[in-house]
């Protein structure tokens, strides 16, 4: 028993961060995304930059797909930044997402 008079039953703890795992990897996907459309768009890539990089992202999509489906979770978990973390980062500077 916890102090609060209930138990916690390990197997759900261990979904529950299993969950939370993969949601942090999603929002480090969504992040790699985000800056690999900043550099494609102030065009400082080379073409070739550029489709590595996309093969690079699709690759890492897939792998997270393998990974969900491993681990029993079905679809992406639908968790995204609440936030603009460049804002929190620093606080006057302008939109860049």
């Amino acid at each position: 028993m916890t102090p609060g008079g209930s138990s916690v039953v390990p197997a759900d703890a261990g979904r529950g961060l299993v969950r939370l795992v993969v949601a942090v990897l999603e929002v480090v996907h969504e992040l790699l995304e985000r800056q690999a459309l900043r550099r494609v768009e102030a065009e400082t890539l080379t073409p070739q930059q550029i489709e590595d990089l996309g093969q690079a992202l699709i690759a890492l999509q897939s792998q997270f797909a393998e990974l969900r489906e491993a681990l029993g979770i079905h679809g992406p978990t639908g968790i995204q930044l609440p936030v603009d973390v460049t804002r929190l980062i620093h606080p006057d500077s302008p939109d860049r997402f």
